[in-house]
């Protein structure tokens, strides 16, 4: 699984990439502004990208202005949002964008544990089934 990061201080991203790195098959990029990952995004003969996670406040871009610049490049992303908006706020500011999750401003290990558990229910829906088969 391939995971941007995208954040202008990445050492806020120490602790997340802990719990992101326990799935073992994650590969992890960061990206330090708002270009630099829309560039990583675009670049051709890159592996595709399953999941951007965003700082709140990039040095060029805001957070939520950002990933409405991904959902253009690519509205399949799932992305995450480091920020501190009450709930409802978060809601209303990002939806129809996909978003799977607001992380708090400091992520944890538990709770990038929690995004990739998220992230394989999600992908797990997606899967397709066979006809017929039953599930377990």
């Amino acid at each position: 699984m391939n995971i941007l990061l995208i954040g202008n201080e990445w050492w806020l991203f120490d602790d997340l990439a802990q719990g992101l790195s326990k799935a073992g098959n994650t590969h992890l990029v960061y990206a330090g502004s708002a270009s630099a990952g829309l560039e990583q995004l675009r670049e051709k003969g890159k592996k595709a990208v399953d999941l951007v996670i965003v700082g709140g406040h990039l040095s060029d871009k805001a957070g939520i202005r950002f990933i409405h610049q991904i959902v253009r490049i690519n509205p399949l992303v799932n992305t995450a949002l480091v920020g501190s908006l009450p709930d409802d706020e978060f809601h209303d500011a990002t939806e129809g964008l996909g978003v799977l999750m607001q992380l708090p401003p400091r992520p944890t290990e538990k709770d990038g544990e929690k995004l990739l558990e998220l992230l394989g229910k999600i992908t797990g829906l997606m899967e397709p089934t066979a006809v017929g088969a039953e599930k377990k």
